[in-house]
């Protein structure tokens, strides 16, 4: 186990605040016809339509304004805005929609990452849905999720022949020719390909 510099139940007390005021701020524009996204791409010169929208923004300045008044020694490191240094050698890591695209189609398929991570990487991590109502978390001795079914602890279904597996992506069009080639090969052999967000 890292010594780390934050107790536990902070750490997930804070973590559980992050993702209550990101539902508070983005479940108001979801499926709301006046939502407008923007292209980051242009500003990146990045090829490819890369949203973001209000929902977006509004949900980091929404978390960013609970680690500043929870924990302001930590850094943050989100998607939307510029980095907030460390002091503390904790850093917030956020997301605040995973999956932009989903959410301006209106599909339930996003959620809000949440990480949590010292000098030599992440120790925990929260993803919530804020739609659906589910939230999964691990690290610093946890490994829960909650939601409108129940809660309990994370597992997995557990050893199986690839005949027998599930593969779970994205989108086809991520990655290289060479990594589509290798997606093909394993997709092939599955019982099921499924694609979201």
């Amino acid at each position: 186990m890292r010594d780390v510099p934050i107790d536990a139940s902070v750490a997930v007390e804070t973590a559980h605040a992050l993702a209550d005021a990101a539902r508070e701020a983005i479940l108001p524009l979801f499926r709301d016809s006046a939502l407008v996204a923007e292209d980051k791409s242009r500003l990146k010169a990045a090829a490819g339509f890369d949203p973001v929208t209000q929902a977006d923004r509004a949900a980091e300045k929404a978390m960013r304004e609970v680690l500043k008044a929870r924990r302001p020694q930590d850094g943050v490191l989100g998607e939307e805005f510029e980095p907030w240094p460390s002091r503390s050698g904790l850093t917030w890591v956020l997301d605040p929609i995973d999956g932009t695209r989903a959410f301006m189609a209106g599909t339930p398929t996003w959620g809000v990452l949440i990480a949590l991570s010292d000098q030599t990487g992440p120790i925990y991590g929260l993803i919530d849905q804020p739609y659906i109502g589910e939230r999964f978390e691990g690290g610093l001795g946890r490994s829960w999720f909650s939601g409108p079914q129940g809660n309990g602890t994370l597992g997995t279904l557990g050893n199986r022949p690839l005949s027998q597996s599930i593969l779970f992506t994205t989108y086809p069009e991520v990655g290289t020719a060479r990594e589509a080639e290798a997606f093909a090969a394993v997709a092939r052999d599955v019982r099921l390909t499924r694609y979201g967000i």
